[in-house]
């Protein structure tokens, strides 16, 4: 279901039913532009209508304002200035100057919260109806579900807070006590309470927490609960619980908690998630990306993003500087950024040789393209990966024990198919190759911003000497009528 604003509860669109499988953001399964509209008594009064709602959730986050294009492969991509800076009059080329004010800059911007806000509002609409209705949905479909809307909940708050929220929060303990962005936990047409960071996160805790608690019951990816044979054959009779990277599912959640946890600051917490995700979730690191540049297999959460095709391939163009909006990385960038001086190193590096194209004016991040990929690889957009566990183990272990946390490193640079190892030094030099790694192992998914604002760098390779990494450049700006009419303070 999708709310024109996210202060509107009085109705709700509809949503085509009967399909026969559901992936997260298929269009075929439902129709985001039905113009019939339902009133949300008469959209959960029966199971089929708590699965239409979920689903729905999934299509809003697949917009282009959302993970299909600006939550991931293109804004928040753009500013670690690893590509070339567009010119002219692209919409975009303000943000590689860091102004996010202008007004190109802004309408981006306020799209961005505004449709995560909305996916959250109709979450929030089912929550609100899903135990006073529990009755009519078989106990398997109450846990999935209420699991995954309680999950998406905090994925999509933790996310407004990485864009939006101060950066080097665990650095800075005056932050605790400042605002933080809304936690919305209510379908009303008032202001969610904009809270502190302390309060904030314990909502946010509180919701994975929740979350993990009903997708350990029933979620059919989790390896600890065993269930007698044809457990799910009743209700997944439409295919609804296939493809379980796709929707929010038990390991992505305990990511997600682990992604938290890094933020706040409690690391010591963080290497154990890692390891029981990287143990039991039905994800593996890939070792060839020659057929398979996307990396399906080593994903724990994707969108399933409908005629991805139709947001993604024209931006994929290095060829004429023609194209304002061309996203590429400069020959000589791309060689110091995967150290192709050292052929152990770089060109054995399948990201530098396989998922980055040559093309006349630089590399080209195919990752994503959709043409020409197979037909198991399309309108896929990853938003947690394994790597990313391993990185975080990494990070979590340096300060007690550096050669453990080489040795995850070692670990995907390995997978990847780099020959020569890291051996373990200093504290500072390890944090070097962990922000390469993120720097080559994310292009084109959006995370490697937030691992240079959760850091707190001053400076990155790519950003200009004369500009500091600080909250000017780290925060987007709160929509302004959020601040004129909703008293938000950020």
């Amino acid at each position: 279901m999708f709310l024109k604003s996210r202060y509107l509860s009085n109705r709700l669109l509809a949503f085509l039913a009967g399909a026969t499988m559901l992936t997260s953001c298929t269009k075929d399964w439902l129709s985001e532009t039905s113009p019939l509209q339902i009133t949300s008594e008469k959209q959960f009064s029966s199971e089929g209508g708590f699965r239409d709602a979920l689903i729905g959730v999934y299509i809003t986050m697949c917009k282009p304002a959302g993970y299909g294009m600006d939550m991931t492969w293109h804004l928040m991509d753009k500013l670690p200035r690893y590509y070339s800076v567009n010119t002219g009059n692209s919409p975009y080329m303000d943000f590689q100057n860091f102004d996010y004010l202008s007004v190109r800059s802004r309408p981006i911007v306020d799209a961005m919260w505004n449709n995560s806000y909305n996916a959250i509002a109709n979450i929030n609409n089912a929550l609100e109806q899903i135990d006073a209705k529990k009755s009519i949905l078989n106990p398997i479909n109450y846990n999935v579900i209420k699991g995954e809307l309680l999950g998406l909940r905090a994925f999509l708050h933790f996310d407004l807070m990485r864009v939006f929220g101060h950066s080097n929060y665990a650095g800075r303990a005056e932050l605790a006590g400042k605002p933080a962005i809304p936690y919305a936990t209510m379908f009303s047409k008032q202001y969610a309470p904009q809270l502190s960071y302390t309060e904030t996160f314990k909502l946010m805790e509180a919701d994975i927490e929740a979350s993990l608690a009903l997708l350990k019951k029933d979620d059919p990816v989790y390896k600890g609960t065993q269930h007698p044979a044809g457990y799910y054959e009743l209700v997944n009779l439409s295919g609804f619980y296939n493809n379980r990277e796709l929707r929010m599912n038990y390991y992505a959640v305990l990511a997600l908690k682990a992604r938290v946890y890094m933020w706040e600051g409690k690391t010591a917490a963080v290497a154990a998630l890692a390891d029981e995700v990287i143990s039991n979730a039905p994800a593996a690191l890939i070792t060839n990306a020659a057929g398979n540049t996307i990396l399906k297999g080593e994903d724990l959460f994707t969108l399933n993003i409908s005629q991805f095709v139709l947001n993604i391939d024209s931006y994929l163009d290095g060829v004429m500087n023609t194209n304002v909006n061309g996203i590429y990385i400069l020959q000589t960038n791309a060689e110091t950024l995967f150290e192709t001086q050292n052929p152990q190193i770089g060109l054995v590096d399948y990201r530098y040789n396989s998922q980055l194209e040559s093309q006349p004016l630089g590399r080209v991040p195919v990752k994503l393209r959709q043409l020409g990929k197979p037909g198991d690889q399309k309108n896929r957009m990853p938003l947690i990966r394994l790597s990313e566990l391993y990185y975080m183990a990494a990070e979590s272990v340096a300060d007690t024990d550096l050669p453990k946390a080489t040795g995850y490193l070692n670990t995907v640079r390995r997978a990847r198919g780099i020959l020569d190892d890291l051996t373990a030094g200093d504290k500072d030099a390890f944090m070097n190759e962990l922000a390469k790694e993120y720097r080559k192992d994310f292009v084109s998914e959006g995370q490697v911003f937030f691992y240079y604002k959760r850091q707190g760098l001053v400076t990155y390779p790519g950003l200009p000497t004369n500009i500091e990494g600080n909250d000017k450049i780290y925060m987007l700006p709160f929509p302004s009528n959020e601040l004129e009419f909703g008293g938000r303070v950020q």
